[in-house]
This record gives C-alpha cells, structure tokens and sequence, in this order.
C-alpha cells in the first residue's frame, strides 16, 4: 500500500521478484497484486531477480538502459533493492520509491543514501518457531491451528535504531542473537 500511496494512482513500476515458484515469492507476490486492485499503477517490468545482489542488479542495469523513467520499484528482497539502488547511483539519477527488507546493509544505505524507503520485517526467528512447533508436534503437544505473525514493518526512524555500522551487511534484523554471536558471526573483520 505504501508504494501506491507514494508513487499515484497512475504509478508505473518495477516488480523485482524473487525465486521462480517459490512460496515465498508467491505469497509476497499476491499481496502486491491485492495493494494494485482497483488503481490504474501499471508494472511496466517484472523480473525475477532470485533474492540476489548480482542478478538483481543486471536486471536493474537492462531495466534502466531500456526504460529509466520508472515512478517506483516493488522488491521482495533486501539485497535486490541494494542493487537497483546502486544503479540508480551508478548514472547518477535519484531513487525512485523502493520497497526493502529488515537488512543491515540496505539499513545502512538506506539511511546513508536517504531514499524514500519502506520495509516489511520478516524476523529470522520466523524459522526457529517453526521447528520448535514441529518438534512439538512430534513430541505430541497441542499446537495451535493457525499462528499470526504481523509486525509493523519498518521506517527509516526504526531503521534507524538497529542498523549497526560495526556489523556485516548480511544481518537481519529483528534478531534474537545475543551480542557476542552477533560480533562473532557478523562483526567487521
């Protein structure tokens, strides 16, 4: 919704998606489809760039040489949005509005470049939670039918707040690592 709100109801944008028939994809896919219903925003290029820096940023590279007036960017993928931000900087033009992720290095671009920005937060405990819910299933305890994860995603203010310089840019935040794991596996060599 926020990219509709930023670029106008006649919006033309990039959808930046990521891995080819993955259900991640699919899911993150449908609920920009469901934000377009009833605006006139037209995709005028639609790649999957696979959740990668490099691919993303070839597609990013074509995208711009054969059409750089682009109003907005929809990317599923942290590292995609560091790529298409990189070459809009490479010729010189500003960011277009482009959708990020809860990651350290697009924070620290974000926040140094300061682009028009939102991000959805997929935390990394996501996938912890799930096997602890299947090793209770397997235990045979009682589980919940249906569990809701839905934060409130971030701005640059919350960006802001976690983005750490001292850290890699492969972090995702939020993380439940303590700080001695986070030095240990993500700290600046």
């Amino acid at each position: 919704d926020w990219l509709v709100k930023t670029v106008g109801d006649n919006g033309k944008i990039w959808v930046l998606r990521g891995l080819a028939g993955h259900p991640e994809d699919t899911n993150r896919y449908n609920g920009l489809l469901e934000s377009l219903k009833g605006t006139h925003v037209q995709i005028i290029a639609e790649e999957h760039g696979d959740w990668q820096y490099d691919k993303a940023k070839k597609l990013c590279e074509t995208l711009y040489l054969n059409n750089p007036q682009v109003d907005g960017i929809w990317s599923s993928g942290a590292d995609m949005t560091r790529a298409c931000v990189d070459v809009f900087k490479q010729f010189g033009t500003p960011v277009p509005p482009i959708s990020g992720e809860g990651n350290n290095g697009y924070f620290g671009q974000w926040i140094t470049d300061g682009f028009k920005s939102i991000s959805p937060e997929y935390s990394p405990a996501q996938g912890a939670a799930g096997v602890r819910a299947a090793v209770a299933l397997l235990e045979g305890k009682q589980l919940y039918k249906r569990y809701v994860y839905n934060p409130d995603g971030w701005d640059q203010d919350k960006a802001k707040k976690y983005y750490r310089d001292d850290l890699t840019a492969n972090v995702w935040w939020p993380s439940e690592l303590p700080e001695d794991k986070l030095k240990e596996y993500y700290g600046k060599k």
